[in-house]
């Protein structure tokens, strides 16, 4: 019965001490409820991620290989090719390029159509229905992801497509999910699926240029074994394999780069808990200092350390335990909503509303073990105070603050008004406490630069690669164009400042003597004018071309590692029609084009020679007078009715800026999610900041009343605390600065490597003084309430001993 009366008396005050700061507890129990709900946020949106990327595409019965052809061709070759050793079995599939609009009077726009010879029997990479019906005679269907984010028609709606430079109409019958289609920002254009008749109406020719394969059982280096047989059965019917790629039937084509993004999500939700838990700690020592006397008294009536350390183990059990009540159920929403988003992107159908038991189990155990371990020294090292010294704690301060070297320092500033001299000293009272809330917050700015920085050099990189090319709109014509006719026609348009004719052509490249599979990598062979005003690309090893090179190459640095060339080296170039040629490569570029970064630039004097095309081509890069987007469109727009006038057909245009915003919103998908997690960790240090500040009210109480005693106003009360938490929130911005750009180039770098983009170190100084103006006002907000509550501190009950 005793026992029972001691729990109960020992419950009682726990709960009494919680009860009497309310606020104090609310802080800590909300930091703990941002770590936990990071935690729980990003470990439950990857899982969700990972798992129904990895359902869905099980789901598609995804091919082992996939084959892009540098020709067509037919129903017979792909009978054969079934027979091709190592061949379970194969199916092919045609793609193009298209135009296309939804009414008369609009501008045509980029897509690209499908052609399956029935659809409802695909065997790999399976299309799903969502609605209406599968491409007939008298109807095609639409990607659905393409409908929101591209403007494409919906379902029963009309698109016009350019064929024989004329608009045709078609009706939108069906809607179509397809696994390797994505929607802005991730998506180039709008597909439309048509059946093979509607396909050689449209494109103007019947056949496949896809192919798709699976092995008795895979193996990646089966896979390229394999494509490397068809390739030579293709090469004798003058057709080759322009670019091979193997896909794991277990695994997303895409899982190893959500599992690069989500590992640098974990480590920052990771540290946005590592951060609450300062604030724990920070609490725990304050509650001890401010009860020492009433330790003192449990041990002086025989309370053993075990039973005063449990008190206070269970008031922190309790932070966590609430913590949970709202982390719990936050963290799921968040992490299902931000696995809809992800999911969105990737064009992979979402999964239902859910709680993970694994990560729901991993939120309780961080959620309550995480404080107790941290809030264990403190408790131990206060109930190891022997019981006479804590009942002869006396004084403000108890008798130690000036004693140390950085008190005398701070005591020695001259020449301050004395509420700031004030604020200034008793700000480093608490050395530890202090330390632990600048840790908080300099971390919190520290990331923050570093996310600022990341997200400025993704840009600044594209755009230092963009202006190394320095055309501002492409043209693409169907047939190669004499460049002495075409050059002088451009340039005679409006707001056209120079032209030149480049040439591109699709070729496998591999070093002399590498022989079987994966030796072979595609490459797209740029031919580039040697008097070119403004190709100036991004050079990371050797030198430009020169006018005088023979069969020389700049080469993308992505490709040149993966083939294990290097300046200085020879590189075999198979080129359709020609056969194998030799370059040597003079420099590596930093070049995102192509299918994976594969680009190669050669003299386009030296390149049309080598293919028999001399003086012509059929890529027009055009630089004009214009910088605005609206007018580069514009000229675009004059450029393509002006050939069509003449009869010269324009397969593809684009307008640079239009290319580099598109990358830059790829890149801020992932810069916003990261820009998120510095939020909640900017976040958690306002809070400890606000805490600390709260503690500093509690503990100097006394203090208070003998200033408002000897007549210091409300104003000069709050001032004192306001200023303290300026200095600590000015204090963690110096020391959060140089951290942030040592450890920025080092997370651009890391960064670059999860998502395969190799980007440049920019210093985001705007960055700086941003953090800085977020840091005043987290400060003045986070001082707010605890200096309001030391101005309502009467001199009475300030001064008065329990």
């Amino acid at each position: 019965m005793e026992k029972s009366y001691s729990m109960n008396t020992a419950f009682k005050k726990v709960w009494r001490d919680l009860w009497r700061n309310k606020g104090r507890a609310a802080m800590v129990i909300l930091s703990i409820t941002v770590g936990v709900m990071a935690v729980g946020m990003v470990v439950s949106g990857n899982q969700l991620v990972i798992g129904q990327m990895a359902r869905s595409h099980v789901q598609s019965n995804p091919a082992h290989g996939m084959l892009w052809l540098s020709g067509v061709i037919g129903e017979d070759t792909i009978q054969s090719l079934k027979n091709v050793p190592g061949v379970a079995d194969l199916e092919g599939y045609a793609e193009a390029s298209v135009h296309w609009k939804t009414s008369l009077e609009g501008e045509w726009q980029d897509g690209h159509i499908i052609s399956y010879p029935d659809f409802a029997k695909i065997q790999f990479d399976q299309l799903i229905l969502k609605e209406g019906s599968w491409p007939q005679a008298d109807s095609i269907a639409v990607e659905q992801a393409h409908i929101a984010s591209f403007g494409a028609p919906g379902l029963g709606d009309t698109v016009y497509f350019e064929i024989n430079d004329r608009a045709r109409p078609l009706t939108v019958g069906g809607a179509i999910r397809n696994p390797f289609e994505w929607p802005r920002p991730f998506g180039q254009n709008a597909a439309f699926y048509v059946t093979p008749d509607a396909f050689q109406h449209i494109a103007g020719y019947h056949g496949y240029d896809r192919l798709r394969f699976t092995l008795t059982e895979y193996n990646e280096d089966e896979v390229f074994h394999v494509a490397d047989r068809i390739n030579e059965k293709l090469k004798k019917i003058g057709i080759s394999v322009g670019y091979k790629e193997a896909m794991h039937p277990d695994e997303h084509y895409l899982q190893e780069m959500i599992n690069g993004v989500g590992m640098v999500l974990s480590v920052m939700a990771v540290g946005s808990l590592g951060l609450s838990t300062m604030l724990v700690i920070n609490t725990i020592n304050a509650l001890i200092a401010q009860q020492v006397p009433q330790i003192g008294i449990m041990k002086a009536i025989g309370g053993t350390r075990r039973q005063i350390a449990s008190l206070y183990l269970s008031a922190i059990f309790i932070y966590g335990f609430l913590s949970l009540v709202i982390a719990v159920p936050l963290g799921a929403y968040a992490g299902n909503a931000m696995a809809r988003w992800m999911l969105y992107l990737l064009n992979v159908p979402a999964t239902p509303f859910e709680i993970l038991p694994g990560v729901f189990a991993l939120q309780m155990l961080v959620g309550l073990l995480t404080p107790l371990l941290v809030g264990l020294y403190p408790v131990l090292q206060g109930v190891a105070i022997p019981a006479a010294s804590a009942i002869s704690q006396t004084g403000l301060g108890r008798g130690h603050y000036g004693r140390s070297l950085l008190d005398r320092l701070m005591a020695g500033i001259r020449g301050m008004p004395r509420m700031a001299a004030l604020s200034l000293r008793n700000t480093f009272r608490r050395p530890g406490r202090v330390v632990l809330t600048l840790l908080t917050l300099t971390i919190s700015g520290a990331f923050f630069m570093m996310v600022f920085s990341t997200q400025y050099s993704f840009e600044q990189t594209v755009d230092k690669i963009f202006a190394g090319f320095g055309y501002e709109i492409q043209l693409n014509f169907s047939q190669y164009q004499r460049i002495d006719e075409v050059v002088p026609l451009i340039e005679s348009r409006p707001n056209i400042k120079n032209a030149e004719m480049w040439n591109f052509s699709t070729a496998n490249a591999h070093v002399p003597g590498a022989m079987g599979p994966g030796s072979e990598y595609e490459v797209f062979m740029r031919g580039v004018p040697s008097n070119s005003p403004f190709f100036e690309p991004e050079l990371t090893a050797g030198r430009m071309l020169s006018p005088d090179d023979d069969q020389a190459l700049l080469l993308n640095q992505k490709l040149a590692g993966k083939i294990g060339v290097q300046v200085g080296e020879d590189i075999i170039i198979d080129i359709p029609g020609v056969g194998d040629t030799r370059w040597t490569v003079v420099g590596l570029v930093f070049d995102l084009a192509g299918r994976d970064q594969n680009t190669a630039f050669a003299n386009n004097e030296v390149f049309d020679r080598v293919v028999h095309r001399v003086g012509r081509a059929a890529v027009a890069m055009i630089e004009t007078t214009t910088t605005d987007l609206e007018s580069q469109r514009a000229v675009e727009a004059d450029l393509r009715t002006f050939f069509e006038a003449e009869g010269i057909e324009i397969s593809y245009s684009a307008v640079a800026s239009e290319d580099r915003a598109q990358i830059s919103a790829q890149f801020s998908v992932l810069t916003q999610m990261l820009m998120l997690m510095t939020v909640l960790m900017a976040v958690v240090g306002s809070m400890g900041l606000s805490g600390t500040l709260s503690i500093n009210v509690i503990e100097r109480r006394r203090e208070i009343g003998v200033m408002r005693a000897v007549g210091a106003s409300s104003r000069d009360v709050g001032f004192i605390f306001t200023g303290e938490g300026l200095m600590l929130g000015l204090t963690s911005w110096i020391f959060a600065v140089p951290i942030g750009l040592s450890a920025g180039p080092v997370f651009v770098v890391k960064l670059g490597e999860v998502i395969s983009f190799p980007g440049i170190y920019f210093p985001a100084m705007h960055g700086i003084s941003l953090w800085l103006g977020i840091v005043v006002v987290l400060s003045i907000l986070a001082s707010w309430v605890p200096a309001r509550r030391a101005t309502r501190i009467s001199v009475n009950e300030s001064l008065a001993y329990e």
